[in-house]
């Protein structure tokens, strides 16, 4: 009897960590982009509201798509009546779900401003992740402003190269229409060929 509570006790013992214990990680790291580098990087920003959401398994993970009505356009390549797909890390597939930490989250029926660019296959990703999606709120005088994500997790500094105030910061607050007029002029700066 004791062998045998002690090749337990060692077979215990000898098993990963990571077996022994079960914890979420609640962690994202993200490089922080700048006003101009979420321009240059984006091939459209739009307000819009998904209108659609299906998610699914791919390459093992799980990728959530969004029928995206564009509202308004406000730069780039998407025109207003638009509908686009927006692909998005994580969702809830086959009774599986995965949360991916500093991703954009669309909302069925929640408008947002969000930029985005187009991937070889076709779909449309927002740029720099959740620094590319701004929320919209109604404030006290009932004019709609832009709110930045609260789910980009940590951000590092962009490399000395790069510089310019964070997107995140320019976008904060701002009324809808400004945000709307400063990005179409900055637009053009920054995809000047």
């Amino acid at each position: 009897m004791r062998a045998w509570r002690r090749v337990v006790l060692c077979v215990a013992l000898a098993a990963p960590p990571s077996f022994a214990v079960a914890n979420d990680a609640h962690a994202s790291v993200s490089i922080a982009v700048t006003f101009d580098g979420l321009l240059r990087s984006s091939s459209a920003c739009v307000v819009g509201t998904a209108a659609e959401q299906q998610a699914v398994w791919e390459a093992g993970r799980i990728y959530t798509y969004s029928r995206l009505h564009v509202d308004s356009a406000i730069a780039g390549e998407l025109h207003g009546d638009d509908e686009v797909w927006v692909r998005t890390m994580g969702g809830i597939a086959g009774g599986v779900g995965q949360v991916v930490e500093g991703e954009a989250g669309l909302t069925v029926g929640r408008p947002t401003l969000v930029f985005l660019f187009r991937a070889p296959d076709g779909a449309y990703l927002v740029t720099a992740r959740a620094q590319g999606q701004f929320g919209l709120y109604t404030d006290e005088q009932k004019q709609l402003r832009v709110r930045k994500s609260g789910a980009v997790g940590t951000l590092v500094p962009r490399a000395a190269e790069e510089s310019g105030p964070m997107a995140g910061d320019v976008m904060h607050g701002r009324s809808v229409a400004d945000a709307a007029r400063d990005i179409a002029t900055a637009w053009g700066r920054t995809h000047a060929h």
